[in-house]
């Protein structure tokens, strides 16, 4: 059998976010993300950023009208910094303009002011100050104290492994409009719609049955877009379902 898709991704053919028709009233959303890895997140200064040309409307997490909570296996990941900042790049803030160049624009003018907290990258120092993301679990067979007991030579030694994320042709994008019956419709490219449609319903407070999320392909992202699609989804969601506006 034939692999579907490689003439038509060669060729150019294939469709992708970037190749929807855009809709009229599009506007176009930028995340201000935070500058720093850990901190407190005391304030936020959108003055200036709300009026700047083109910028229709600024949303935080005090705009979320469900829970603030886009956590895939724990719920340890909020769609907008509330209170802390966990890591370089969390979005913050969400800028909504007419134009793409717009938003970007108006994010330069967006000031925060997070107070610093230290920096664990350390899981064995983690683990020693109680900030582990989920508690340790421990797999045991056999007897491998007494094993060790009787061995002629025993190494010792630690051995580590950083984390991957696979490379994927498309980026992560996300086009989400509102729909008749106070739902809301999201193009996404994502490998796990239902991911999208369960985490969006949790943040906008509606049912899953009035969120719809349309994916062309699922194949050819490695697994590095299956949760990693939820907050894209989840912000353009958030933007069309607030100002009622693709």
């Amino acid at each position: 059998m034939n692999h579907l898709d490689p003439q038509r991704h060669v060729r150019g053919e294939s469709q992708y976010l970037d190749d929807v028709p855009v809709q009229q009233g599009t506007l176009y959303a930028a995340v201000y993300e935070s500058p720093l890895a850990h901190g407190v997140l005391k304030s936020l200064d959108l003055s200036a950023a709300q009026k700047a040309p083109g910028v229709v409307r600024i949303l935080t997490a005090a705009d979320i009208p469900g829970q603030n909570q886009i956590g895939g296996i724990v719920p340890d990941e909020p769609l907008l910094a509330e209170g802390h900042v966990h890591f370089r790049g969390q979005p913050v803030a969400l800028v909504l303009a007419r134009t793409e160049v717009q938003a970007h624009a108006a994010l330069k003018l967006i000031t925060a002011d997070i107070e610093p907290l230290p920096i664990v990258t350390d899981s064995r120092q983690a683990a020693a100050q109680g900030e582990l993301i989920v508690p340790p679990r421990t797999f045991r067979i056999g007897d491998s104290a007494g094993a060790f007991a009787e061995c002629a030579h025993v190494l010792e030694g630690v051995a580590e492994s950083g984390g991957q994320e696979h490379l994927y042709i498309e980026t992560q994008a996300a086009y989400a409009f509102s729909t008749e019956l106070g739902g809301v419709k999201i193009i996404s490219s994502t490998q796990g719609p239902t991911a999208v449609q369960r985490h969006c319903a949790v943040v906008l407070g509606i049912g899953m049955h009035q969120i719809e999320v349309d994916v062309t392909r699922l194949g050819g992202g490695f697994g590095g877009k299956e949760d990693q699609a939820t907050p894209w989804g989840c912000l353009a969601a958030l933007g069309a379902f607030v100002v009622k506006s693709p």
